[in-house]
Parts: structure tokens; sequence; C-alpha cells
């Protein structure tokens, strides 16, 4: 197991997957490794490179954003590393760079570059799989969905740390409130990591040993 500036998520059957965010060429075989719960190896495939997130649905399919390095966007694969669906085939306004990623049950919310519009992807749905709302945030790294409400965190300079609050309309996001994400000591997060699941942000600050969490649905 390896991979440079690897990305980590569970499998619903108690696996785990591991992708290398950068592959040479897309022709890295072992970009993405699948491990059962016991740490046995059950495949390995390429997605291609500039990984920017790597999630798994809890129907254990892998969704991954791409940044702007290359041009494939957002797409779905099956655990054997069979395209399953990509952004391609979708109308996401200027869809240079997945900036963030959410993943609730099957369905995937997106924010992107250069439109920054939220992005609804449910590919089982046959009726409008994707669904688009126009967005005056710029720059989020991480976004959570509870009903009609989206929380954006993250931006560009001094909005590092801006929570941005909206609510959804038939056509865009709508401003509610903007504040600041703190630790609970009140201090910036700094250097963290951050992940979208459903209606929660998960945040791990530097020295990177423990998570906190932003739920809209609390």
């Amino acid at each position: 197991m390896g991979g440079r500036w690897p990305h980590l998520d569970r499998l619903p059957d108690g696996g785990f997957v591991v992708a290398a965010s950068r592959a040479r060429r897309y022709e890295d075989g072992n970009q993405v490794q699948l491990f059962d719960g016991l740490g046995q190896e059950i495949s390995s495939f390429s997605v291609g490179d500039a990984i920017e997130h790597l999630l798994v649905d809890e129907a254990g399919l892998i969704w991954v954003g791409h940044f702007d390095e290359n041009p494939s966007g957002i797409r779905r694969w099956s655990t054997t590393g069979h395209p399953m669906w990509a952004s391609d085939s979708a109308d996401i306004p200027g869809l240079f760079d997945c900036y963030a990623l959410n993943m609730s049950g099957i369905t995937a919310w997106a924010c992107t570059y250069t439109d920054f519009p939220l992005a609804e992807i449910c590919p089982n749905r046959r009726e409008q799989p994707v669904r688009v709302w126009t967005n005056q945030v710029r720059g989020a790294k991480a976004v959570a969905v509870h009903g009609d409400q989206v929380a954006f965190y993250g931006g560009y300079g001094d909005e590092q740390d801006r929570l941005a609050h909206g609510k959804l309309t038939e056509s865009s996001v709508e401003p509610t409130n903007v504040g600041l994400l703190t630790l609970p000591d009140g201090t910036a997060p700094g250097r963290r990591r951050v992940v979208g699941r459903g209606s929660r942000i998960y945040v791990q600050a530097e020295p990177f040993t423990a998570w906190g969490m932003l739920d809209l649905s609390s």
C-alpha cells in the first residue's frame, strides 16, 4: 500500500480504499487500491491524475473529483475500476476543478470552479439526474446540505475559514448569513483537512490528530 498524497475512505463492507492523488500519465494501475476488512488487497486500478476528492457512497461506488490538471471533472467508479458515471455528460457550468465534493447516501453534491454552481448528482434518478443551482459563494473547499439549507466552508485569501450559509430556491442558493468557523477553543483551524458528508462538514486541524464537526441538522 502506498501512493503520493493519498486519499482514504471506508467501504460499506468494512474494507477501505486508498488512492494516490497523482498518477503518471494515467497509467498507474495501482493508483487506487481496495482492501478488505483484514487488510488484504482485493483490487487495484487507475482513475487518472489529479485527484482532489475521493468519497465512497453507501452503495460502495467510488466518487472522484479532479483538480484542474485533469479535465475529467467528476466521475463515479465501481470497486473493480469500471466507470459508472462521468460529468462530461452533465450540464455543470464551468467545471474545470472540483473544489468541494459531498456524499449523502448515493447522491453527490459538488461546487466547482470556475462558476461555483451547487450541483446535485444522482445518476440513478431517471428524470433530471443532475440539478444545478447558481451560487454567489466563491472558493469553498467543503459543502454540507440539509433539506433546503446549505453551508459552504472555505474561500480565497482571508476567507479560508469563512462559513457561508444559504437556502436553496428553485434555481439559486440565496445567502442567509456568513461567519467564521473556529475550533472549540475559539481559534481558527489554520492548516486543516475537510470532508463533507451529508449535513456535516468534518474539519481536522494540524497536527491532524482529531476531527471537529459542523452539523446543519443539529
